[in-house]
């Protein structure tokens, strides 16, 4: 099976983590719901159409916003960037982990991230790291070198 599809036994204990949501995550929901408001709002003649495809968007972004998650569970780090495609990541193939902040595409709703390096390069099939913005950053850096402690973290 290739790296990142395997789903872990479902009765194995999991610790779920959300993503940490930056002040421009909301800005952009608004501003969509907003342009998509403007035009009906001039014209007058498609008001209706103007809200329900403003109220379509916005429900849109806002759902695919709220399903970002991680999990751990047994040996794996679960991480969820749309509304039920969940990726498997081997966290005994996790070299390094570092707190970084950056506006890389990612399945991060923040700039405040957690940088993870893998010591094989198969698994992302890329030598740029995972980044991910859990809440707990702390807490969550902790959880995974408790299941690996091979892993090095950098002093904060």
């Amino acid at each position: 099976m290739p790296p990142g599809r395997f789903n872990p036994p479902d009765d194995m204990d999991a610790t779920f983590y959300s993503s940490k949501i930056d002040w421009w995550i909301p800005a952009v929901v608004i501003l969509t719901m907003s342009v998509a408001f403007i035009g009906p709002i001039i014209d007058g003649d498609i008001f209706v159409v103007g809200i329900i495809v403003g109220g379509l968007l916005g429900a849109m972004e806002i759902v695919m916003f709220a399903s970002v998650k991680y999990q751990i569970r047994g040996n794996q780090l679960g991480i969820r960037n749309t509304l039920y495609h969940w990726d498997w990541f081997p966290i005994d193939k996790i070299s390094s982990i570092k707190k970084t902040s950056g506006i890389l595409s990612a399945p991060a709703l923040s700039t405040k991230r957690v940088s993870i390096t893998f010591g094989d390069r198969s698994i992302l099939k890329s030598a740029m790291p995972l980044e991910i913005s859990p809440v707990d950053r702390d807490g969550f850096i902790a959880n995974l070198v408790k299941i690996n402690p091979k892993i090095t973290t950098p002093a904060d």
